[in-house]
């Protein structure tokens, strides 16, 4: 039996299983020949591999829709994809079994490799399909249950067609939209663009919002026990606590009647409830914890726990979009908590009694995506460096967290009535404070605002103690920040908040997203807030201007290509070539982009342009060439592009928060001298 595996670490487990000794790229025993991808080891052919006129990218050959598609392996792995070609031909004709990750993209791996090998018939193949940590009874079962690989077959058909239609995306527009403009390309990509649209709408909501101002009631209820509870008055209108100037008569009314006077009635809605501690982490939940706490971008969070996996092996598979581990990993769970106990001050407030596989919170097969989720699975070794100890304190705390007790709560809805006024509040009274006594806040940073907690509230022998209008004015929503932004892509909403659509991108891929979005100059940060760059808003505003193009800009036109893939993927296909067609051949006003200058160069008065890793002159390959800029950082403090600006008038920056080379922080402004960026201290240099 030849056992095809997505990865090294898998194969290794197979390997385990089969008894199988090493060979050079792949594994053998007398019962099993285990072959392993290292991922993808296959890509689609770039344009000027179907023809080499497509090398020079020209209007008139648009669109470029290859038929068939074709593929290469990819020159990184080559070696790797020539050893498994070679046993996929050698064991065509015989017993295969498909053991790669239990996903879409795990399965469009298998079938490229199969594709590559020239074969046509899988009656013999039958497909793995286990997303636990793959222990031997876990093999084993899986090896049992394994079904014919062609009941997979609309699963292969859906990754083929995504990946087509993001080349055809990808090539097409991207070459459309870049007809004219300077380098670097006006990349377009059918996730990338809806993502930037959205940090710009973003962007334009803040900028344009303007405040509205409102007030609200408070009154304040005194129990007999002395314990006080605010509520607020009701806006009988709406329902809600406040109100804006049609309203407020009622509200000085209010205020005006009931100044000492009793309450005719107070009534108490109670509900007991709970707050499980939050579930284990995806990578998506990763880069979100790491970005809050110590500011690291997804794709070094990445970078760091592919680290911690590959290297050091003391954590699990960090690609995975799952939050649970599977039924069977009990004694897993069990074993690697027995090891790593002593490791984290938290263990000694979980509950090793809930580690069952009655929990669903942690054990749970039906929510499992391509693998489990993240855990430690050893202790994290000397070797391993600052960044990596603070990636692995964050897997390890998560672990021991999802095991801890219950906060339970008895949540009360109160009303008090005094004359025809109604004042409400829902106020929490704690039964077990579990998990949340042990964390800072006690706060899921997944949950939203919670109601206020309070000891135990008599509302039978409470009095009106207090009134105070509170003068309020309307916010807008806050600038996307990198957490926020993988959590919008995790969950995106369409218009007007309500409606949830498909998430944007994959836990795999957001990183990557994010990433190219600052590579292609679309996207910078000022401070922590995200906002799009004059290229980008040019990028958007091209878009729009064609009805077929600017749906690219769109984050609920990519949800419905996300339905149709999934219901037709090879009408989905179709659509996406007749889609690109219509694009590119469709009447355009076009425009060029012309980025513009920051300024003069003080060296050489040569327009100052902004690039990927700062502001720099203009005539960086021009003769004579000048070498002038100011870098995006300086020790590490964020220069922004109206930094720059103030820089080249002969201004000196507001101050900033800088760090020494040794670590020490210190506070200055920048200026610039003879094209020199020099440090300010309370007016000294």
């Amino acid at each position: 039996m030849l056992v095809l595996c997505e990865k090294p670490s898998v194969a290794k487990d197979f390997a385990a299983f089969f008894k199988a000794s090493y060979k050079k790229g792949y594994y053998e025993s007398p019962g099993a020949v285990i072959a392993y991808c290292v991922g993808h080891l296959y890509e689609l052919l770039p344009p000027e591999g179907y023809d080499p006129k497509y090398k020079k990218w020209a209007l008139e050959d648009l669109p470029i829709v290859p038929a068939p598609f074709a593929y290469r392996a990819i020159e990184s792995v080559s070696d790797q994809a020539v050893t498994v070609l070679k046993l996929l031909q050698r064991h065509k004709g015989g017993d295969v079994l498909v053991a790669t990750d239990a996903g879409r993209e795990g399965e469009l791996i298998a079938r490229i490799a199969m594709l590559a090998a020239g074969i046509a018939d899988i009656s013999r193949f039958r497909r793995f399909w286990v997303s636990e940590a793959l222990t031997p009874s876990v093999i084993e079962a899986g090896i049992k249950n394994a079904k014919p690989l062609a009941e997979y077959d609309s699963l292969a058909a859906q990754g083929f067609a995504r990946q087509r239609a993001d080349w055809l995306v990808g090539i097409n527009l991207t070459r459309f939209m870049s007809a004219g403009s300077p380098p670097p390309p006006l990349a377009v990509g059918r996730v990338q663009t809806a993502v930037l649209a959205s940090v710009a709408g973003r962007n334009s909501e803040v900028k344009n919002f303007e405040p509205a101002p409102y007030k609200k009631l408070e009154a304040s209820f005194l129990s007999k026990d002395g314990v006080c509870v605010k509520a607020f008055l009701e806006n009988p209108n709406t329902g809600k606590a406040s109100f804006f100037l049609p309203d407020e008569p009622y509200l000085l009314s209010a205020m005006e009647y009931c100044k000492g006077k009793p309450i005719d009635s107070a009534a108490a809605i109670s509900k007991e409830k709970i707050i499980k501690p939050p579930k284990l982490l995806n990578i998506t939940g990763l880069q979100k914890e790491a970005f809050r706490r110590f500011g690291f971008k997804p794709e070094e969070t990445l970078e760091i726990a592919q680290a911690l996996y590959e290297t050091h092996k003391c954590l699990s598979y960090p690609r995975t979009p799952s939050r649970v581990m599977g039924d069977s990993n009990v004694d897993l769970f069990l074993e690697k908590f027995s090891l790593l106990k002593l490791e984290s001050s938290f263990s000694c407030f979980s509950d090793p009694s809930l580690i069952s596989a009655g929990n669903k919170h942690i054990f749970n097969s039906a929510q499992l995506e391509d693998h489990h989720a993240l855990i430690p699975l050893a202790k994290i070794p000397p070797s391993a460096n600052e960044k990596e100890r603070k990636i692995y304190s964050i897997v390890l705390e998560s672990f021991f967290a999802v095991c801890m007790p219950d906060y339970a709560y008895n949540e009360k809805s109160l009303q008090f009535r005094v004359g025809a006024y109604l004042f409400s509040s829902t106020v929490r009274e704690a039964i077990q404070k579990g998990w949340k006594e042990i964390f800072i806040n006690g706060k899921d940073p997944e949950a939203g605002e919670e109601e206020e907690e309070v000891p135990l509230f008599d509302e039978s022998s409470c009095s009106l103690s207090g009134l105070k209008t509170l003068q309020m004015l309307t916010k807008p929503s806050k600038e996307f920040a990198i957490d926020t932004l993988l959590a919008f892509m995790e969950h995106p909403k369409g218009e007007g908040g309500e409606r949830k659509l498909a998430g944007l991108g994959t836990p795999a891929t957001r990183a990557e997203i994010i990433r190219k979005l600052f590579a292609w100059q679309y996207l910078e940060e000022r401070g922590k807030s995200l906002f799009a760059t004059e290229r980008g808003l040019f990028l958007l505003k091209a878009l729009s201007k064609s009805e077929y193009l600017k749906k690219m800009a769109d984050a609920s036109h990519t949800t419905e290509w996300e339905n149709s893939l999934a219901a037709d993927p090879e009408a989905f296909q179709k659509e996406i070539s007749e889609y690109v067609a219509l694009c590119v051949k469709s009447g355009y006003e076009r425009e060029t982009f012309q980025q513009a200058s920051l300024g003069s160069c003080p060296l050489c008065k040569r327009p100052v342009y902004e690039s990927k890793f700062g502001y720099g002159c203009s005539g960086w390959k021009e003769n004579p060439k000048c070498s002038f800029m100011i870098f995006k950082t300086v020790s590490g403090a964020a220069v922004s592009a109206a930094d720059a600006s103030l820089l080249l008038t002969g201004q000196k920056t507001k101050p900033k928060k800088f760090k020494a080379k040794g670590g020490r922080p210190f506070e200055a402004s920048l200026s610039l001298e003879g094209g020199v960026v020099k440090f300010i201290f309370k007016g000294k240099e």
